[in-house]
């Protein structure tokens, strides 16, 4: 059994949770998607569960490291960083013409229905969010670009909170307003710096 068959799984694992939900998948399609026997899912993963877990944490693996290297980039003030990096996003959402394909926020609509396991990989994630966005906001304050009365840590999760809301609505709606109300009030009301 390779390493390359248990991406092949997590993979299909991620895609099938995109299409149909946590809930809404059984084992045997996301194995016949990764065209892998049974058995050999049992040589990586003990339960659906396991897997579950394994597509989170990769999921945000891959994610946190996009957020990372927005946020460390030297050309720009951490401000300017962190609204980039959402101006990035909302653009990339547009791009698929609103047919976003974040686990996490579709995972959110169902985390009172899913394990203690799943929900700790999702809160684990968004906690490496909150340390990696409070850092920059730290950083911002330091340089006055935002109030330094405002708590980083408390403020990063709210950014989060607020992001994945916007997110939730954009697939309600159908259309990007809710991100734009985002950018808006965060960068141009919320963190705008006092005059």
């Amino acid at each position: 059994m390779t390493h390359e068959t248990k991406n092949q799984i997590i993979e299909a694992g991620r895609k099938a949770m995109i299409a149909k939900s946590y809930n809404g998948v059984g084992l045997n399609e996301i194995l016949n998607d990764a065209g892998v026997p049974k058995g050999s899912f049992y040589h990586f993963f003990k339960s659906k569960e396991e897997l579950g877990v394994a597509v989170i944490q990769n999921s945000f693996v891959e994610n946190t490291e996009k957020l990372r290297v927005a946020l460390e980039d030297p050309q720009l003030t951490p401000l300017a960083r962190l609204e980039t990096y959402f101006v990035h996003a909302r653009d990339e959402i547009n791009s698929r013409e609103l047919r976003q394909e974040c686990l996490i926020c579709k995972l959110a609509l169902e985390l009172s229905s899913l394990s203690e396991p799943l929900r700790r990989a999702v809160r684990e994630g968004w906690e490496e969010w909150r340390r990696i966005i409070a850092n920059c906001l730290l950083s911002a304050q330091q340089e006055g670009e935002i109030d330094p009365s405002h708590d980083p840590e408390s403020l990063a999760s709210f950014i989060i909170y607020s992001f994945e809301g916007a997110m939730i609505r954009v697939q309600v709606n159908n259309n990007i307003v809710p991100v734009n109300h985002f950018l808006h009030f965060v960068f141009q009301v919320l963190l705008k710096a006092k005059v």
